[in-house]
């Protein structure tokens, strides 16, 4: 194999795919990208048999071929290349690489040893939606999956794709977020997508804008976005029927300046630190929300701000990190807070006068205080 590649749009492929590379593979295989170059093009592909990526770029091609290569130390070097075309020659096992005045050579893997990646099937149904909307979208939700990998199903964000909406959720068990985009193009079905994967294709859409296509099948999700595209397992298991954990009513609704409110959590929280499971308490009422945060071995916190209160007050308290994430997630000036009372969930939804905001619901279960 032989070609010679523009360096900027060699090194943004290889730096794509690397990211499904783990640092800890069952084979050795797995470690590697795979570079096929045929017909003016170069298809890169990596995977850790959970997610796979692929890629394709227009190069000059003198002898096509394919070859496998250790993907961190070909991340690593191309990200450190000069600008200058990078020019890549595969001889059996050794793979001669030049940019600029540097040349490397790198000993090639088995190239029979690299697995057949997952892909959508020619006749699946397939959706179309901004990517602005989707990359905004993912890091929302994807916020409230759970990190733990006892109970897996709740490390996914679930997708469910009818009458022309895409509908995602996720929860810890502790806190939901929930929201809903409209299809540019619709399809139907239902996925409980790794928490992880779909937030590698959120960044993609960010980098690449136009369009993602969403490709729902049978344990397997795929997102493409121009040339790029990414594969990946669905998680197996049924996720937990969110719509029955969202209120229909709530007695009281605040409205908080959004930033005000995080500098303040920030603040009262600092006390909590180093001690686990410490709340913050706030106090709704008068038109103020009180904050307030007591650590036996650091001492208290508490600070107050203006609210707009509709209905009784009450006394609620949370994990401050919890709430922070909730209040990061809408983005807005403002926040809005629908509570019933001290023990039941809170929900926090994004707020704005012209009522132009997104359809994000975060709800937060609240924390005892003796």
């Amino acid at each position: 194999m032989k070609l010679r590649a523009e360096r900027a749009e060699f090194a943004e492929a290889i730096s794509w795919v690397t990211r499904t590379v783990g640092s800890r593979v069952s084979l050795p295989a797995l470690s590697g990208v795979l570079l096929e170059a045929g017909e003016g093009r170069l298809i890169c592909r990596a995977t850790d048999l959970e997610v796979s990526a692929e890629i394709s770029i227009p190069v000059q091609i003198d002898q096509p071929g394919r070859v496998l290569l250790p993907g961190r130390l070909l991340a690593q070097l191309v990200a450190r290349f000069p600008d200058a075309p990078v020019e890549l020659t595969a001889d059996t096992d050794q793979i001669e690489i030049s940019c600029g005045r540097a040349t490397f050579h790198v000993r090639g893997m088995q190239v029979e040893d690299f697995p057949t990646l997952a892909a959508p099937a020619d006749d699946a149904a397939q959706g179309l939606i901004r990517a602005d909307a989707f990359a905004r979208l993912v890091p929302q939700v994807a916020r409230a999956a759970a990190t733990d990998e006892g109970r897996p199903v709740l490390t996914g964000v679930q997708l469910e794709a009818a009458e022309g909406t895409l509908t995602a959720a996720a929860t810890d068990g502790y806190r939901l977020a929930v929201r809903s985009l409209t299809f540019d193009q619709a399809v139907d079905g239902n996925a409980l997508v790794p928490a992880r994967s779909l937030q590698e294709a959120a960044k993609a859409a960010t980098e690449v804008g136009g369009s993602v296509t969403v490709v729902l099948e049978e344990g397997q999700a795929s997102f493409l976005f121009g040339e790029r595209r990414l594969t990946t397992k669905l998680i197996e298991g049924s996720f937990p029927n969110y719509r029955a954990l969202l209120p229909d009513a709530h007695e009281t609704s605040v409205v908080v300046e959004r930033s005000g409110l995080v500098e303040a959590l920030q603040r009262v929280a600092i006390v909590a630190m180093g001690q686990a499971n410490t709340p913050v308490s706030l106090t709704f009422g008068d038109g103020s929300v009180d904050l307030q945060a007591s650590n036996q071995e650091m001492g208290d916190a508490a600070e107050s701000l203006p609210a707009e209160i509709d209905g009784e007050g009450l006394t609620i308290a949370f994990n401050p990190a919890f709430l922070l994430s909730g209040l990061e997630a809408s983005g807005t000036e403002q926040i809005r807070v629908e509570l019933r009372d001290g023990l039941k969930p809170a929900v926090l939804k994004p707020h704005a006068d012209d009522g132009q905001v997104d359809d994000l619901a975060y709800l937060l279960m609240p924390m005892r205080v003796s």
